[in-house]
């Protein structure tokens, strides 16, 4: 009991460094008259995008989007902390590259499969079933942000 409750108090105060951490990110904003593609950051975790090998936070408008910029290859990633009553947490910081289309929307989420961590962003199509349809300009993986 006293183990339990030791690491839910570790686990609160990483949770909470975390949380300090991102709000020292700043915020990012699309340059003005540059291209840009929108971005559906609604899923779970904190969005980021990394413009400059600077981390930068994705905050989204009230419709649930972000404009990023389109034309070159951006990185774009999502930080998840998750506390499960009981001692166990789950962490991921999964990131990608993709090229966006000026105009395009796209859409962010992210799997944790065999312990590994995975940022998926798909274009959304509406001729498709579900509106979505992978992204082809998508990388493999992706550099380190900012140190991160």
């Amino acid at each position: 009991m006293i183990f339990s409750q030791r690491m839910k108090g570790l686990s609160l105060m990483a949770c909470a460094a975390l949380l300090a951490g991102c709000a020292a990110v700043p915020v990012y904003q699309a340059a003005p008259n540059t291209p840009v593609a929108r971005l559906n950051v609604n899923s779970m975790g904190s969005k980021w995008i990394c413009v400059g090998a600077e981390r930068q936070r994705l905050v989204a408008d009230p419709t649930g989007y972000v404009d990023i910029p389109a034309g070159k290859a951006v990185t774009i990633g999502s930080s998840y902390y998750n506390y499960v009553y009981g001692g166990v947490s789950t962490s991921c910081n999964p990131r990608t590259t993709l090229v966006p289309k000026a105009g395009q929307r796209y859409f962010i989420d992210f799997e944790i499969e065999a312990e590994r961590c995975v940022a998926l962003i798909y274009r959304e199509d509406p001729s498709t079933r579900t509106g979505l349809a992978p992204d082809l300009t998508l990388g493999q993986s992706a550099p380190s942000c900012g140190g991160r």
